[in-house]
């Protein structure tokens, strides 16, 4: 085992460990203030007419700076606002984030995305920009398992339409924002027991897609090179 790589392990567990021992002390009090929709709805009122604003930004945020898949932000938003609201208030903030990225990237090329990207990821990032198809980046954004946030960047470095390729990544990104708005709408009624079992298989699957992650993005993006008929 290489350093870093055993680095990073320890990581993980380290954190995995602090995230237990919170969810230990806090766990209890967290659980009875996110279960009542009520008391979080409230509290989302105190906002006022920015309430949706927050939601909004939250959602445009986890395109920019965190490492926050956008369902989590639809499950809350869903939680929150209903189905409907929830999905398109996740879908304004998600599409702002990922306008912005675009621009960002469009303008001061390569090395902005240089900046902003992990350096292990740039090799990853120029093999998408390679590719250049819309079809191709649209799928991206519609399947799971791929570097939708990496992406926006390497559409930023093509010479494709911005305005074409944001109503392409909206509709990808779409389904899987409405799936989790309603999932996060209907939360309410699942019971401690099955939250237990569903964030277990939750963490299960996110571990194995982990430590298979660069194996399983490679053969998908091979798969989608040949659907898409790319030389």
């Amino acid at each position: 085992m290489t350093p870093s790589r055993a680095l990073r392990l320890a990581l993980a567990a380290a954190l995995l460990l602090a995230l237990g021992l919170a969810l230990w002390r806090w766990g209890p009090a967290l659980w009875t203030f996110f279960r009542d929709r009520s008391t979080l709805q409230a509290w989302l009122a105190s906002f006022g007419a920015g309430a949706p604003l927050v939601a909004v930004a939250l959602s445009a945020l986890q395109v920019i700076v965190a490492p926050i898949p956008g369902q989590v932000t639809g499950l809350v938003s869903g939680y929150l606002f209903g189905v409907w609201l929830g999905a398109l208030y996740s879908l304004i903030g998600v599409m702002l984030g990922t306008a912005l990225i675009l621009a960002l990237t469009r303008r001061w090329g390569r090395p902005l995305a240089a900046r902003l990207v992990p350096a292990a990821q740039l090799v990853k990032l120029d093999h998408l920009v390679e590719r250049r198809g819309e079809l191709f980046f649209f799928l991206i954004f519609l399947l799971p398992f791929l570097p939708d946030d990496l992406t926006c960047f390497a559409i930023g470095l093509t010479t494709l339409s911005i305005g074409r390729m944001l109503v392409w990544i909206a509709l990808g990104r779409l389904p899987g924002l409405f799936v989790a708005s309603w999932a996060g709408a209907n939360a309410a009624g699942v019971s401690p027991a099955g939250w237990a079992v569903l964030i277990s298989v939750v963490c299960i699957l996110a571990l194995v897609y982990w430590r298979w992650r660069n194996a399983v993005e490679a053969r998908l993006l091979t798969w989608l090179d040949r659907l898409t008929h790319h030389p």
